[in-house]
């Protein structure tokens, strides 16, 4: 029984001794070059990985966010830009009613040319004389900027003046929507 004893403690001596010689081995290669390039190599990937997926972050729900930006473009369109010169028109003299400014003369200039134009859309200059007095010219260049069919102020200058009417002349910008 003894030598079974004496048998079974060499036995576990050795297997002591190996555990210790894997722990050396293992906390030599820790502190090895070999164990931080390892380490340093996951972490750059983590690194990359984590920048990927901030970069990537805005184009999570791209269908969605299209759709939106598809509605809201035709919502801004039915709303702010007209699709005939008539609708123009209208407005123009519907402003300058209320204004109490008579409108002298309207010019309309089509700039097919500028690149920066997007499709779908003609630039569209306006030009503008209209005669009040200086009250009225204001509200009118007041209505012009705020109401909802988009008009640019791009230019006003000051003509000559009669008793106390004032004639000024406007150049205003805006898009109409081309025929699909």
């Amino acid at each position: 029984m003894k030598g079974e004893l004496r048998d079974v403690r060499v036995q576990l001596l050795i297997i002591v001794g190996i555990l210790v010689l894997v722990d050396l081995v293992a906390l030599f290669v820790l502190i090895s070059p070999i164990g931080r390039s390892r380490g340093a190599e996951f972490e750059q990937l983590r690194l990359e990985r984590l920048e990927k997926m901030q970069a990537a972050a805005p184009s999570r729900g791209i269908d969605e966010k299209i759709s939106t930006a598809r509605q809201q473009e035709k919502s801004f369109n039915e709303e702010r830009l007209a699709n005939r010169y008539s609708t123009m028109s209208e407005q123009i003299s519907h402003i300058a009613k209320e204004a109490g400014v008579s409108v002298a003369h309207v010019k309309y200039d089509e700039h097919n040319v500028d690149k920066s134009t997007p499709g779908g859309y003609d630039e569209i200059g306006i030009s503008i004389q209209i005669r009040g007095t200086y009250d009225q010219n204001i509200r009118f260049i007041n209505a012009v900027e705020r109401q909802k069919l988009m008009l640019l102020i791009d230019g006003v200058s000051f003509g000559g003046m009669q008793g106390d009417n004032l004639t000024v002349s406007l150049h205003l910008s805006t898009f109409l929507r081309s025929r699909a």
